[in-house]
């Protein structure tokens, strides 16, 4: 299938929405001081994943490649032992949050415990990237709408709109803060998909897992960003997550909300999606 853009015939892609070029404010006046100052942002049009890559998708990429992920070469990963988030060696993608193996009935959910290195080779595999930042919050955002939430402009309500920490949640991991009287179905990570798109049609923008980014995480890098199409690419060890995940506690939820991690490190509750190039 072929679209025109911006006069010109412009490729689709299966599992993908164009997300148009265009401009709006990026961080969170009231947010963390990583999240200032607010800056105006212009970012060309991409094409972008609608839902995180699954645990089906990556195995097809295992099994292509033979790829082994940090956790694997590494001492494993967390999971969730009844009392805390414990370091486990021999737990990989292939295993959920309490240390079971995933069977067939999870492969539509986020694959997680990935490292950035984990994603990027994905990404480089399937012929996309990983997002800057700055693509990831304006598409989550809906480009010029500049929405607060992935879901819109009010605060996470009755509505079931987004996987988070919730009365499932807390009934696990009991020390947690959640919403009190939202009830989104999971505990943990919930079938890509499962809950409304927003104004792009992008599934899961706030919540079920942490996405990585392709930019080196710098708290302030806002200070210093350039206006068109930012990019971090000042090396350091860490790189920025954004999202939250199953866990997202009240207060977390904006699409500003910026996180990093050491990027060889993985993680029970971060997975990705991916960006492509208008060619």
């Amino acid at each position: 299938m072929v679209l025109f853009f911006n006069g010109q015939k412009s490729k689709t892609y299966p599992g993908m929405v164009l997300i148009p070029a265009g401009s709006f404010m990026m961080g969170d006046v009231n947010g963390q001081d990583m999240e200032k100052p607010v800056h105006e942002v212009e970012v060309d049009a991409f094409y972008m994943d609608i839902h995180e890559v699954t645990l089906e998708e990556f195995k097809k990429f295992v099994d292509s490649t033979h790829y082994v992920t940090d956790a694997e070469k590494k001492d494993g990963c967390f999971i969730w032992n009844g009392k805390g988030w414990e370091k486990r060696e021999g737990i990989n993608w292939r295993f959920d949050e309490l240390g079971i193996e995933n069977k067939t009935d999870k492969k539509n959910h986020p694959v997680t415990h990935l490292s950035w290195n984990d994603a990027n080779a994905y990404a480089q595999w399937a012929g996309k990237r990983l997002p800057t930042e700055a693509e990831w919050e304006y598409a989550a955002r809906g480009g010029a709408k500049g929405y607060k939430y992935a879901w819109g402009a009010d605060p996470l309500g009755q509505e079931v709109v987004a996987n988070v920490s919730d009365e499932n949640f807390v009934k696990v991991v009991t020390f947690w803060k959640y919403f009190k009287g939202y009830d989104d179905g999971y505990v943990f990570t919930s079938p890509v998909g499962s809950f409304v798109p927003n104004y792009f049609g992008l599934y899961d923008m706030a919540g079920n897992a942490w996405e990585w980014c392709a930019d080196y995480f710098d708290e302030n890098y806002y200070s210093r960003s350039p206006k068109k199409n930012p990019r971090n690419d000042d090396p350091n060890e860490r790189r920025v997550m954004r999202g939250n995940s199953f866990d997202g506690r009240p207060g977390n939820m904006r699409c500003s909300r910026r996180t990093s991690e050491v990027q060889s490190s993985s993680y029970v509750d971060t997975g990705f999606r991916c960006v492509k190039d208008i060619e």
